[in-house]
């Protein structure tokens, strides 16, 4: 918790709030890791791990051919599309977390794997 009471928007819950399961302590983190998940599955040329940047999360991301082709994304909160994932430098939006594929397509993409599909 943040100084006077106040919860922080990826800071786990101590109710279930009416679901039968309990929330993810960090959204943040979970949602990289099903990114990570989806590139190691879709995009053989690409290497991804979640490491720590300035105490936050990211998906280090890289071409496993051609190393220098690297970027760190990150995942942040919307309060129009919800949670989405970024490209951490700049915050730039990639796409929301509910279209991992798409994301794992444009990291490929902009990594300069060959026939990314």
């Amino acid at each position: 918790m943040k100084e006077g009471g106040e919860m922080g928007f990826d800071e786990g819950r101590h109710t279930t709030e009416g679901t039968d399961r309990v929330l993810p302590s960090n959204q943040r983190r979970a949602f990289l890791e099903v990114l990570h998940q989806v590139i190691k599955e879709t995009q053989p040329r690409l290497r991804s791990a979640v490491v720590l940047r300035a105490g936050s999360p990211i998906l280090f991301v890289f071409n496993s051919f051609h190393v220098a082709h690297c970027a760190d994304i990150g995942c942040d909160f919307d309060r129009t599309h919800g949670w989405v994932f970024t490209w951490a430098p700049s915050a730039c939006p990639i796409v929301p977390v509910v279209r991992a594929h798409e994301a794992a397509t444009e990291i490929a993409r902009i990594l300069r794997v060959e026939g990314c599909r």
